[in-house]
């Protein structure tokens, strides 16, 4: 589904017409109908306000363009596990269970490990060099 299609779809679906859209997130209804047109995309400040009213990830209103996985345990990611800030906007980098509230669930890679050896069948060797390669646990350069 193409970014034009998505914004349509939530925006009927909250119920909203492009009028109240644009008062909502600061702007004019011809913005709205130039997005739903496909003429033009949401900046970066817009995006951040329509995934709050949504309740969706930026990702998702773009059409969900990339793969997200979480940088601290490799799992996919959508938007029903990646994790929040302390003010409830969506953390693309990591999930739910190993950043809540601003803070990271494991404080050391062992932490991490431990937990995958105990839940999950695999060598703590292979574990580790796969977590190694994500962004919380790569060596620093």
């Amino acid at each position: 589904m193409q970014t034009k299609d998505i914004l349509q779809e939530l925006r009927k679906k909250h119920n909203l017409t492009q009028d109240e859209l644009a008062e909502k997130v600061f702007l004019t209804r011809q913005a709205v109908s130039r997005w739903e047109a496909g003429e033009t995309v949401p900046n970066v400040e817009t995006l951040k306000l329509l995934s709050k009213l949504y309740d969706v990830s930026i990702n998702t209103l773009l059409g969900s363009p990339q793969k997200l996985i979480c940088q601290c345990c490799g799992m996919p990611l959508d938007d029903s596990s990646i994790s929040r800030e302390p003010d409830g906007s969506f953390n693309e980098e990591y999930c739910k269970w190993c950043y809540t509230n601003g803070e990271f669930v494991y404080k050391d890679i062992d932490s991490l490990l431990d937990f995958l050896v105990e839940h999950m069948h695999g060598d703590r060797a292979e574990f580790e060099k796969h977590l190694r390669m994500l962004k919380h646990w790569a060596p620093a350069e």
